[in-house]
This record gives structure tokens, sequence and C-alpha cells, in this order.
């Protein structure tokens, strides 16, 4: 199963902040007056706050870098609007639109009679995450989602106008997710969404309840794409374990043409050539890709960005990411074809229209729907395992 994660939707407007905090105003579009009683959040962090009586804000605490920041409210449309800390410390003032003046322009889109008893399992197993890690997770509204199946294109659609609130006991975390985007392509057999998630932290006074949560915590971060994100960021991935190969898609043409000259001897071909051809000569039945030995450096994955703060991921071929930290738990082992949990963790990266991905120092990604994965990270990378761009692992 091949799935794409997006953190970003669309770039409304761009606005800038510095220091370690952000404020400004809530305003109507329409009266220009102050509103109070906004839900103001960073998507994907654990920052958000209210809007008071004079429509005022302010988030603290935050640290450089690019976020979505939300606004929603029951009677007004969402606002995302992409910010970027660490430039500026000027307040920024966010218009909302009342619900009311687009209840003409509506058009009420049909849907699937008993969606949820008919694609709710399908839902789950892959947006929050499979039977067996989902024991101590609860979906808290799913009768809000509507579903719309194409029987033409084979896809599946989930939508809705009001927020999905989960409670994930097993990390502790209360998650408010606006969902923008949801759609499996059972052709080609891939899933992508886009949305944006805020996190409450749980409150407890048992300090084993606490430990159990930043323990399981860490076992999630690590071995985790944001990990892997973060560390390409800051030129640590070999040291937090990840190791990074080409993987090549080999034609049958080109097997076929390897085959024949394999019959004479692969002469006069320097190291990294032969790899490729002995791979591609003992290529198994029926496989079209081989994995090379040579290890890609951090150099040939990641460039400075013309944008501040963010710098360029991108690749040719696919790339096969491993992690040496982490053994692949029994959870995901059960679902393989052959049983292998003594194996390290890996997924297949690739790039779905060869376009770069730009990455942030807290993990985060952006032209992430561009990003496909298959392996580990897509069995594990859900709704029941997603940390919060600010969430760092105690030493």
């Amino acid at each position: 199963m091949k799935y794409t994660l997006s953190s970003i939707l669309l770039l409304f407007s761009i606005y800038v902040s510095a220091q370690s905090k952000l404020s400004g105003s809530v305003i109507d579009s329409e009266t220009k007056k102050p509103l109070e009683g906004i839900s103001i959040f960073l998507s994907h962090t654990t920052n958000g706050t209210i809007s008071n009586a004079k429509g005022d804000f302010q988030l603290d605490h935050l640290k450089p870098g690019k976020y979505e920041l939300v606004a929603t409210s029951l009677n007004y449309e969402d606002n995302i609007i992409a910010i970027q800390i660490g430039l500026s410390n000027e307040p920024i003032t966010i218009s909302m639109n009342p619900t009311a003046n687009q209840l003409k322009e509506v058009v009420v889109e049909s849907y699937d009679d008993n969606g949820w008893e008919r694609w709710g399992e399908s839902f789950t197993s892959y947006f929050i995450g499979s039977p067996l890690m989902v024991k101590n997770f609860i979906f808290k509204n799913p009768e809000v989602l509507k579903f719309k199946f194409g029987a033409n294109s084979n896809k599946l659609r989930a939508f809705t106008n009001e927020k999905l609130i989960f409670e994930n006991n097993e990390l502790g975390y209360r998650i408010i997710y606006l969902l923008s985007k949801f759609e499996i392509d059972f052709n080609n057999n891939t899933f992508s969404f886009k949305g944006y998630p805020f996190f409450e932290e749980m409150m407890s006074k048992k300090p084993k309840q606490i430990a159990e949560w930043n323990k399981a915590r860490a076992q999630i971060y690590n071995g985790s794409i944001r990990q892997f994100m973060r560390s390409l960021y800051t030129n640590s991935f070999i040291k937090d374990g990840f190791e990074v190969r080409t993987v090549m898609n080999v034609s049958k043409e080109e097997i076929e043409r390897v085959k024949e000259l394999g019959k004479g001897g692969f002469n006069n071909l320097n190291k990294d050539s032969l790899d490729y051809y002995n791979k591609v000569h003992n290529i198994g039945f029926e496989e079209t890709k081989v994995t090379l030995d040579p290890l890609i450096t951090r150099d040939m994955l990641v460039l400075s960005a013309t944008e501040s703060n963010a710098k360029t991921f991108y690749f040719k071929n696919s790339l096969q990411v491993l992690n040496l930290n982490k053994k692949i738990p029994n959870e995901y082992a059960k679902t393989l074809p052959v049983y292998r949990a003594n194996e390290f963790i890996r997924t297949e990266l690739s790039l779905r229209t060869n376009s770069p991905i730009f990455i942030y120092a807290n993990g985060d990604y952006y032209n992430g729907l561009e990003l496909l994965t298959d392996g580990y990270w897509a069995w594990s990378e859900k709704v029941c395992t997603m940390l919060p761009s600010d969430y760092m692992p105690t030493k």
C-alpha cells in the first residue's frame, strides 16, 4: 500500500513573525468588527488559543519555521494562513468570512447512505491506523463523516464540514482535526489525505501514566518520518540510524539485456556499475526493482532552499530508507506476506511528479502530496501515531 501525506493545503496568504511569539487580531470580513471566541492554532502543534473580546490573540514559545495558522469557528469559514516564524514581529490581522453568506452558493454533494457502516473500516485502516494499532484510540464523532464511492473511477472520498475529534489514550493527546482531503484509489492501491490537526495534551496526576505516555511517544518517534526529516535538516541522519540507498526500477527489456551481457561476464566495470549489473542479473522472478549497495550521503539529498529556514529534499529514481535503531514491530510483521520481525524497518520513497520537497527543522515538510511512501511508513504514519511538530523526545 502506498500513500502520501500532506501538511499543507493552499497558501491563501503569507505572513511572517519573529522571535518566539505570534500576535494579531481577528475581524469580521464585512463589518470589520473584532471577533471573540475564534479558535486559533498552529496546525500539527500543541500551540493554540482563543481570541478575546477585542479580537486579539497571542501564541507564545514558538520555534522558527513554516506553519499553517488555522482560525476556525462555527459561524465562519475556516481560514488557513501560511506563516513564517522567525522573520518579523509584525502583528497580523485575520479576516473571517461568515458562513451564512455562502449558503446560496453551496452545492450539496451527494454521498453514500450508511457511509460509516460501509466504509468505516476502510477509513479507520487507511487514515487512523490498523486494528492492532488503535486499541487505546477513540474516534469520538464518526457520524459527521460522509463518503462517496465512484464506481467508474474506483475511488473512495470522505469529507465533512465539521471537525474530527480523536482521543489518543496511548500517547496522551486529544486531536482536533480539520480534514481537507481523503481519497483511496483502489485501482492503483494508493491513498492520500491532507488536513490540519491540533493537539491538546491530556492531563494526569499519576507519574506512572505520564511516564508511559513519554515512553510511548519516544517509541513512535524513533524511526518515524518526522525524525527522518529532522535528521536530514540537521545532518544527523547517520547518527539517528538512517541508511539511504538508491532503488532502481528495471524493465523486462533491461533485465534481458543485462542477462545477455552477463553470459560473457561483466568485465571492465567500476564498482558501482558492477553492483547494478550483478543485482539485475540475479533479480528474482517477477521482481522489477533492485536496491544498490552504496549509501547515499546527505549532501546528495539536501540543498539549501531560497526560502528562509527551509532546505530542499530532492532525489531521482527511488530511495530505500532503513533505520538501524528500530526493528519491525510484531503488529507490522503480521501484515507482511512473510513474517520478518527480526529485520530493521524500511520504507521506499519516490516523488510523484519529480518535484522537490521542502523540509524544516521541526520535521514538517511541504509539497507533501508529492512524496509517495511504500513499506513501513505507509503502514505506521497514521493519525493514531501522529506526534505534534513541537514534540521533542526526552533525553
